[in-house]
C-alpha cells in the first residue's frame, strides 16, 4: 500500500517536469523570435525609409533592387579562400558586403581592374565607416583574372554565374549572374546590384552610386 501511495506522487512529479520542459521550450522560442525581430527591424526600416523615399525624393536607390522572387542568400553559394577554406555564414553576419563575381570571357583584365578599383576607392573613401562593409571578388576556378590586392575567392560557375549549392539557405535554386556588383545586407540577403562599367567616366558614376546607397543604409540602420 505504501508503494501505491507514492506512485501518484511520482507520476505528478514526472508530469510537472514535462510541463516545465515544455514551458522552457516555449519561452526560449519566444525569446528567439523576439531577437530575430529585433535584429531584422532596423534593416527593414532602413530599406523602407531609404528606398521607399520616406524622407526625401533624393532617396531613390542608385542600384537595381532585386525582385523578391530573385532574392537569394549569400549562403546559397560556396566561396573558397586562398587557403582552401570556405567562407562561413558567420563571416558575412553583422556587416554589409560588396560581392563581385567576374568571368574573364565577359570581363577581361582591364574591365576587372577598372571596376575593382572603383569599388575599392569607394570603400577607402568611406573612412571609419568602411569598418561596416567588406568587399570580395569571386572568380571561377582556374580563371586567368587577377585581383591584385583586392580580396578574392573562387567558386563553381554555371553558364549563368556562381552556381548555387544544394539545399540553399533561401530554398531557391538560383545561380548568381556574373559581372554585377552586388550589395549584401548583414542578414545575408543579396538585395541590390549594379552593372559593371566600361570606362573611367562610368567608374566615377559607379563610385558615387555605391557611396550614396551605402551611406544612406548606414544612416537608417543601426546594424553593420
Amino acid at each position: 500500500m505504501a508503494l501505491d501511495k507514492h506512485r501518484p506522487e511520482q507520476t505528478g512529479a514526472k508530469n510537472d517536469g514535462q510541463s516545465d520542459v515544455k514551458d522552457n521550450k516555449t519561452k526560449n522560442r519566444k525569446i528567439l523570435v523576439s531577437l530575430l525581430v529585433l535584429f531584422a527591424t532596423p534593416l527593414v526600416f532602413a530599406y523602407l525609409a531609404y528606398f521607399g523615399n520616406w524622407f526625401t525624393d533624393a532617396g531613390a536607390a542608385q542600384g537595381e533592387l532585386i525582385e523578391v522572387e530573385q532574392l537569394t542568400d549569400i549562403e546559397d553559394y560556396a566561396f573558397t579562400k586562398s587557403n582552401g577554406d570556405n567562407y562561413s555564414g558567420e563571416e558575412f553576419e553583422t556587416l554589409y558586403w560588396w560581392i563581385i563575381p567576374l568571368r574573364s570571357s565577359q570581363c577581361d583584365q582591364r574591365c576587372a581592374n577598372l571596376n575593382l578599383h572603383s569599388v575599392n576607392q569607394t570603400y577607402l573613401g568611406l573612412g571609419k565607416e568602411a569598418l561596416r562593409i567588406n568587399e570580395l571578388v569571386i572568380f571561377e576556378q582556374d580563371d586567368i583574372l587577377d585581383s591584385g590586392k583586392f580580396p578574392s575567392a573562387i567558386s563553381l560557375f554555371s553558364d549563368v554565374g556562381v552556381k548555387a549549392i544544394d539545399n540553399t539557405m533561401s530554398g531557391k535554386d538560383l545561380d548568381l549572374p556574373t559581372n554585377f556588383i552586388y550589395l549584401v545586407d548583414p542578414l545575408g540577403n543579396i538585395f541590390m546590384r549594379y552593372p559593371l562599367v566600361k570606362d573611367k567616366r562610368g567608374a566615377l558614376k559607379l563610385s558615387k552610386k555605391l557611396r550614396k546607397d551605402i551611406l544612406h543604409l548606414f544612416k537608417y540602420s543601426r546594424l553593420g
